[in-house]
């Protein structure tokens, strides 16, 4: 169109200097052909002006929608870059030995990072239970979690009130949301939803981007759980899921190490009486059960902080950080006096007609400054109480 324009321009202006060079020939036209082709010039360039603006009109628009769609392209290219540097983020946890929590919790923010103004969930199901919730606290009903469970598949809704399955998540507050769920082969571990209290409408690109996230995360939980389960299996016994005798002396250090501003710390040694004999008559399964029972006890019956471990056999070794020997004691004698009352499999059978335990406790700094000296004061006052009858706690 330009070139037809110029071209009309071109004619238009040839006519005139023809006009011109006719004139000074003295070659004269009459008033009504100079009047003619003046209307007709005019008219002219007043039909190639209307055009020309109904065709720059349409070349604007379509600029306007060329322009929107890569602002939109432009849009999608940094959520995507967003969504890199996301997947980018969890991966990268995988180089980490953080815990569960943490690794939920750096999971969530990353996810955060794309849906700035909404709320993340990340919540896994089953013994694993955590939740990390990044913005407004959302309760996910049960309804909704066991739908997903028995029919997993991703969720995109809207508008919350419009569905009486999520009138729960809408009394909330919750306006939209979308959520997939995690999985680990076959089995569903977990769910991740973004969650809107202001209306906003999500799209199946948003659900998209979210899915996206969940085959690294599910990997990545999957990873830190197992890696946090070898990690108690390496610290614990795995008869009686008790500190091993390793780990307590690992802990042990450390709690002398703080100690030595003043304050307490009490060890316990312990010896089940005549187990060789209770594992003779009755068999190791018997045997393995009386362990498991005892360090229930002793776990059920010490504080947040005492440390309860086997130490070999069938001894066990407690140690009661910041507390005074007749704390200690206190605190054996019913641990003792428990373990006597528990009736045991065919106990009729042992040589005092009860299984018991005999215990020794000894008390930083006055029994000993090192962990060496207060665990052979426990032992000596052990094997004094074995001595003296058995069944009994004393101290050096």
């Amino acid at each position: 169109m330009t070139i037809l324009r110029n071209l009309l321009f071109f004619a238009i202006i040839l006519y005139v200097a023809t006009l011109n060079f006719f004139m000074f020939l003295d070659r004269m036209m009459s008033a009504v052909f100079y009047f003619n082709s003046l209307t007709i010039i005019i008219a002219l360039l007043i039909i190639s002006e209307i055009i020309y603006a109904f065709i720059t009109k349409d070349r604007i628009q379509t600029l306007k929608r060329n322009n929107e769609r890569l602002e939109l392209h432009i849009m999608d290219t940094e959520t995507e870059v967003v969504l890199l540097q996301t997947l980018s983020d969890i991966l990268d946890a995988f180089n980490e030995e953080a815990s569960l929590s943490d690794v939920l919790e750096k999971i969530a923010e990353s996810v955060k990072n794309t849906f700035k103004e909404d709320t993340v969930v990340l919540q896994l199901i089953g013994e694993s239970f955590k939740k990390c919730v990044l913005g407004k606290n959302v309760d996910i009903p049960e309804e909704i979690l066991g739908g997903l469970i028995l029919k997993p598949r991703p969720v995109l809704v809207n508008n919350t009130s419009s569905f009486s399955e999520y009138k729960y998540l809408a009394q909330q507050g919750v306006s939209s949301f979308i959520m997939t769920t995690l999985h680990y082969q076959s089995k569903i571990t977990g769910v991740l939803g973004v969650f809107s209290f202001d209306n906003r409408v999500f799209t199946l690109k948003n659900l998209k981007l979210l899915r996206m996230v969940t085959g690294p995360t599910s990997l990545l939980v999957e990873n830190t759980t197992l890696f946090e389960k070898t990690k108690v299996l390496s610290i614990t016994d795995a008869l009686t899921s008790v500190y091993n005798r390793r780990q307590f002396e690992t802990i042990f250090d450390a709690t002398l190490r703080d100690s030595k501003k003043g304050k307490n710390i009490s060890v316990c040694m312990a010896d089940i009486d005549y187990f060789k004999c209770y594992n003779d008559c009755n068999g190791h399964p018997a045997g393995d059960y009386a362990l498991q029972k005892i360090a229930e006890i002793m776990k059920r019956s010490v504080k947040g902080s005492d440390i309860v471990a086997r130490y070999g056999g069938e001894e066990f070794i407690l140690l009661f950080p910041d507390t005074c020997k007749e704390n200690a004691v206190h605190i054996c004698e019913t641990i003792r006096e428990h373990i006597k009352a528990f009736k045991f499999p065919n106990e009729e059978a042992q040589p005092d007609g009860n299984l018991t335990i005999s215990m020794g406790v000894s008390t930083y700094p006055e029994d000993g400054e090192t962990k060496e000296e207060l665990v052979k004061q426990a032992d000596l006052a052990m094997y004094k109480a074995k001595e003296l009858g058995r069944n009994k706690v004393l101290t050096p």
